[in-house]
């Protein structure tokens, strides 16, 4: 009988004998990317509710629900201006 491979990725068995495809899939890069974006995000928000003396209770649900959404789009805004910007020095172009 063939045993399928063991693979560890910092300590944690990634593919044990079983495990299925759709186990997979929480070890895939667009969660793990899209994870650490949302904790980018909040932690601006945070930094956004401290600067204007508000905390997250004076917020409601929906109202943090807003800001996240907003900081998440600024994130992803600025990763793809920062991915551009390389990709331009890499090729030797610059934008001004």
């Amino acid at each position: 009988m063939r045993r399928k491979p063991q693979i560890v990725f910092q300590g944690v068995n990634v593919y044990p004998s079983g495990m299925e495809l759709e186990d997979l899939k929480q070890y895939f890069p667009n969660r793990v990317i899209t994870s650490k974006v949302r904790k980018v995000a909040v932690k601006r928000v945070r930094k956004d509710l401290i600067l204007h003396g508000k905390s997250e209770d004076d917020l409601s649900e929906e109202e943090l629900e807003y800001l996240l959404a907003d900081a998440e789009q600024s994130v992803w805004s600025d990763i793809k201006q920062t991915s551009l910007i390389g990709i331009l020095a890499m090729l030797g172009l610059s934008i001004s």
